[in-house]
């Protein structure tokens, strides 16, 4: 785990020994960093005993944002729906040359599969997602 320390007048802070738990900090008036202890065994307990719902919010720049309540307090995730690749337009001089002109392209994410999003799906079902989320950093507690 880490530790955060803030200082509201200079709006300094300092984070020690940072581990696969998240900080989140929130610009306005003066600085809030929250520190969310929760580990991602944690989360999946939480999301198997209490068969929380998550809930679609929205949809922006290639990323489904579900939100799911847990013990203590509602999180935000992403699923990323998109992916880029650069594709070379002659592909026999591949990494040849170092303006070799390419292509980037956007595809559906091959991590979806076949998988059906709904706007209200169990917790549970979004593991996967959520654990690239903690991965990330992006696994955020919105409230």
């Amino acid at each position: 785990m880490f530790e955060v320390r803030i200082l509201i007048p200079t709006q300094v802070f300092m984070i020690k020994e940072i581990s696969r738990s998240l900080v989140r900090a929130q610009v306005g008036p003066q600085l809030k960093i929250k520190s969310i202890k929760m580990e991602l065994n944690e989360i999946k307990k939480d999301l198997y005993k209490s068969k929380a719902m998550a809930k679609l919010s929205h949809y922006v720049s290639g990323n489904l944002y579900y939100t799911v309540e847990l013990a203590d307090g509602v999180y935000q995730f992403p699923i990323a729906t998109v992916e880029t690749s650069v594709v070379y337009l002659n592909p026999e001089n591949e990494g040849v040359y170092d303006d070799e002109p390419t292509i980037d392209t956007l595809q559906l994410s091959s991590d979806l599969g076949t998988t059906t999003f709904e706007s209200e799906m169990k917790g549970s079902d979004l593991n996967r997602w959520i654990a690239k989320a903690v991965e990330k950093g992006e696994f955020i507690k919105i409230s």
